[in-house]
């Protein structure tokens, strides 16, 4: 039998930011909650919304929370008056959600608590679910080239333009660098994403991030 409290006491110890949790089915069943969270209420709405794909925003515990992703292993939402996000993250087979509140003041949540979440999600359902786990399928390795080259010219909706006679970087996109560069120094950042897919052996992940180190190794080359 599965030890759902061991497992959210594992991911707040070693997330500390993760303030409560919840576990469900799909069907909005709760299997577990901490006992400061009372969002019984909530749940078949959160579910609801997860599943559309293309809702705005949910409620829980009295709390209204913008979504910034969703898809159906990921939910990331945040509440824009400072009370704190959301982050969801299903198990590898699917069928068991899990839920956790982030402190407000949480740093570098957006990239940090999402990988911790999934981890602690992971384990809901033991290694064996990977076999249950659908095939991926995965672009064409010059999709994902173009893909990642496209990314250079358009970043977070501002557009790269150097001029001919005074190339100039622009600030937005020397900010975006700058961000990028905290989240690949940061030991809880992009390689605790990547550490995460490969115990997953998640195929599609595996294949674009070997890609892009080949383009990145390219590119700085002498």
């Amino acid at each position: 039998m599965v030890n759902y409290k061991k497992i959210v006491k594992n991911l707040q110890k070693n997330y500390s930011d993760a303030a409560e949790a919840v576990i469900m089915d799909r069907s909005g069943k709760i299997l577990y909650t901490t006992d400061d969270w009372n969002v019984k209420s909530d749940i078949k709405g959160v579910l609801s919304s997860w599943t559309s794909g293309h809702a705005q925003s949910v409620n829980m515990n009295g709390i209204r929370y913008s979504i910034l992703q969703m898809e159906p292993e990921r939910f990331i939402a945040t509440n824009r008056k400072k009370k704190g996000h959301l982050i969801g993250a299903a198990t590898p087979d699917g069928n068991i959600l899990m839920v956790t509140h982030i402190k407000p003041k949480a740093k570098g949540w957006f990239h940090m608590a999402y990988p911790a979440v999934a981890r602690a999600a992971a384990k809901i359902s033991g290694p064996s679910s990977k076999s249950l786990k659908p095939k991926m399928e995965f672009k064409h390795k010059n999709e994902v080239e173009e893909t990642f080259m496209e990314d250079y010219s358009v970043m977070g909706g501002a557009t790269v333009s150097v001029a001919m006679e005074k190339p100039q970087v622009d600030p937005i996109l020397k900010g975006h660098i700058e961000e990028f560069l905290e989240w690949v120094r940061n030991p809880q950042g992009l390689s605790n994403y990547i550490s995460y897919y490969l115990e997953q052996d998640d195929q599609d992940k595996i294949s674009k991030l070997a890609i892009i180190y080949r383009i990145l190794n390219r590119m700085f080359q002498p």
